[in-house]
């Protein structure tokens, strides 16, 4: 059986491999001195107490639920664009990235991060930044598993299945009139014999 059939096994790589290319841009800013923490300890923060974001329970805590949310977001991202079509991936790949910075650290993690880990407007930016980058990674590894699918041979059961297919001819059927000799015999009526 190959591996990448299986779209909930191909999104979930796509969303971790992606994932591999945010956490190399986080931790590059991280390095530059451009923010003070990392996603992980961000992620922890929802979970864990002030007082323990930075110690290694925030590492692996927060590199769970990352893992685990992204790898999600691959597969989501996969089926969306089984309905909504593969037309201009990098730009649903980026506008997702987009999307997924505002939705998570605007409103699900805002306040929680913003009390236990106060952010300078540098590090909101590698957020901003890696998020982006996470959408176009998305896109890429994406484009990577269509390829690959076409050369198997199964980007007709992969793509568009949702979409509504294209109307066939209709055929029409006509009835012929019976032949009047057959019709003759099956108005007789053959009685029963006893036995």
């Amino acid at each position: 059986m190959n591996i990448l059939s299986d779209k909930i096994l191909a999104g979930a790589l796509i969303g971790i491999f992606a994932n591999g290319v945010k956490l190399t841009f986080n931790y590059l800013g991280y390095f530059l001195g451009w923010t003070d923490v990392v996603f992980w300890q961000i992620v922890a923060s929802r979970f864990l107490a002030k007082e323990d974001l930075f110690t290694p329970y925030a590492y692996l805590v927060g590199g769970i639920a990352d893992i685990v949310m992204t790898a999600s977001i691959g597969i989501i991202f996969l089926y969306a664009l089984e309905f909504f079509g593969k037309e201009n991936l990098w730009l649903r790949g980026s506008g997702m990235g987009l999307l997924l910075w505002v939705t998570l650290f605007g409103t699900l993690l805002g306040q929680s991060v913003e009390n236990k880990i106060p952010q300078e407007p540098s590090g909101l930016l590698v957020t901003l930044g890696a998020h982006f980058i996470y959408g176009i990674a998305v896109a890429f590894f994406t484009g990577l598993y269509y390829k690959i699918m076409e050369k198997q041979g199964e980007t007709d059961q992969l793509a568009h299945s949702f979409v509504a297919q294209p109307a066939r001819k209709v055929q029409v059927f006509r009835i012929k009139k019976p032949d009047p000799e057959s019709a003759e015999q099956t108005k007789k009526f053959i009685k029963p014999r006893k036995i």
